[in-house]
């Protein structure tokens, strides 16, 4: 099967380089459980609900064998998660510069824009939705800042910048390079796994320095232990803007990263498979490292 280029994904084999990557064949599950009433980002987003339409003993067609089901009611940008590139737009006036009266703008390829309005039908998102997206087979890197910084979790809304970036990798001995997945443990996922709204009002994550900087070091994919990867408030999504508009870069949010850093696995061959949804501006995941 031919696989086009989406952003800066690359594009999907698994090469010797990344089979040496198992070492013990450990496999650690990175999504959280999906659950009534869980946290979303607003009141925009709608949480998980589950409604069972047939149960076990209702009459069907496959007597005598029985069957259940049920609808689930959630906006895809709940739970584990990853966003495609026509999720964020930037509004940019005509020179391409941020602009709170200009036009919104998606992600086109490298240096390149397109306006939004000419990207959206009655069937939803027609550029870079997340069916065209192929799976993600590459080298990942946990980097356990709240390690770092010698602390359970980080502190409400704080701004992990380039220097804390330096600080983690130099602790874990790690590198970044071409084709890598960053995934950065802030220890906030405790909260939402505790329905705190601590975790979507005060959310601890990058900010745009330090996003900067793994992009330099060759950074292809981002995910965090948060809601949005980046530290809000501020809430204008300065970091969605530079990686998912400027870059062809998407994010990875709401990932269990605990027991990863329990193990002190810092780097592991990751493996996430987006749903084939025509038209949606993400998929639900359940992305998989194998140590």
């Amino acid at each position: 099967m031919s696989l086009s280029p989406y952003g800066r994904l690359p594009v999907p084999r698994l090469t010797p380089a990344l089979l040496s990557l198992v070492k013990t064949g450990e496999i650690f599950s990175l999504g959280i459980d999906f659950q009534e009433g869980m946290l979303t980002p607003g009141a925009a987003m709608k949480s998980y609900s589950i409604a069972p339409h047939l149960r076990h003993g209702d009459e069907t067609t496959i007597d005598p064998g029985t069957a259940a089901a049920e609808t689930i009611r959630m906006s895809i940008h709940v739970g584990t998660h990853i966003d495609a590139l026509c999720h964020i737009a930037e509004k940019q006036d005509a020179a391409g510069n941020p602009a709170s009266d200009g036009e919104p703008r998606l992600y086109n390829g490298a240096g390149t824009t397109l306006p939004a309005r000419e990207c959206v039908t009655s069937a939803g998102q027609a550029h870079m939705s997340i069916e065209k997206m192929p799976p993600i087979v590459t080298r990942g890197l946990l980097l356990d800042v709240a390690a770092y910084k010698g602390v359970e979790m980080l502190p409400p809304a704080y701004g992990i910048g380039a220097d804390d970036i330096r600080g983690t990798l130099n602790k874990q001995g790690s590198e970044i390079g071409e084709n890598t997945a960053v995934l950065v443990r802030t220890g906030t996922y405790r909260l939402l796994r505790d329905g705190d709204p601590l975790y979507r009002d005060a959310q601890t994550g990058l900010n745009l320095e330090a996003a900067q900087y793994l992009v330099e070091q060759g950074m292809t994919l981002v995910g965090a232990d948060n809601m949005a990867v980046e530290a809000m408030p501020p809430m204008d999504h300065s970091v969605h803007r530079f990686l998912l508009v400027h870059n062809g870069i998407t994010h990875v949010e709401n990932l269990n990263l605990d027991e990863l850093a329990a193990a002190a696995c810092y780097e592991f061959l990751l493996i996430i498979t987006p749903l084939k949804l025509t038209g949606a501006t993400g998929s639900w995941v359940n992305p998989i490292a194998i140590a």
